[in-house]
């Protein structure tokens, strides 16, 4: 199985009309999951301003292309759908994600998402993961990790992590509060010479999510 993580950046105001388009139009035509299954479906927040990101799940990179491919084919994508967003959409980054724990489902009904993109040295993601894994039992709360996953394409240094909070005061307590975690606080002093670059994007699911 993997993972298909796409990042669109919009024009400034135009976000909302991007994503919900999406959640409407290209969901009736997409006909549930007949072109891949869908993970989330958010807007950015926080972070990288005007992102629409979505996330797909397929079997393999086979069926991620053979399904795109007729997708993409299909006239009422071409003639409805691609028109509505396309003069609103600035750019388009898509990373192939291979899961490395299996996904969970957040704790609460209703959540905002974070969404961390964490670069690291030359050979040390088995090493990072193995590490968070130690720790991730010691940390977690309200505040879940329901997803992590190694990029094979664009950077195989790098690692997608996603966190559920319930919103964000709890979010910023959250993370506050973990500055006097033992187990954070040594994980932490590792990181200092593995990660190169982190970013945090903090996403809203839309109405088609099935992440909410």
């Amino acid at each position: 199985m993997i993972n298909e993580l796409r990042m669109y950046t919009t024009r400034p105001g135009k976000m909302l009309h991007v994503v919900n388009s999406s959640a409407t139009v290209a969901q009736q035509i997409r006909n549930g999951d007949t072109y891949g299954k869908l993970v989330g479906h958010w807007s950015s927040v926080t972070g990288r301003m005007n992102q629409y990101i979505h996330m797909w799940e397929y079997k393999d990179v086979e069926e991620m292309r053979k399904l795109r491919s007729e997708l993409a084919a299909k006239e009422e994508w071409k003639n409805k759908f691609v028109p509505l967003v396309a003069p609103y959409i600035l750019k388009q980054e898509i990373r192939l994600l291979k899961p490395l724990i299996k996904r969970k489902m957040p704790l609460n009904k209703i959540n905002i998402y974070e969404l961390k993109i964490i670069k690291l040295n030359i050979g040390q993601v088995n090493n990072w993961k193995s590490k968070f894994e130690d720790i991730i039992s010691f940390i977690e709360g309200k505040s879940l990790n329901i997803g992590l996953w190694n990029t094979e394409l664009q950077d195989p240094n790098e690692i997608i992590s996603l966190w559920s909070h319930p919103n964000i005061e709890s979010m910023s307590k959250f993370w506050c509060e973990l500055n006097d975690n033992e187990s954070w606080v040594s994980f932490n002093a590792f990181q200092e010479n593995a990660v190169k670059y982190e970013e945090s994007i903090i996403l809203s699911p839309s109405t088609c999510s099935p992440l909410q």
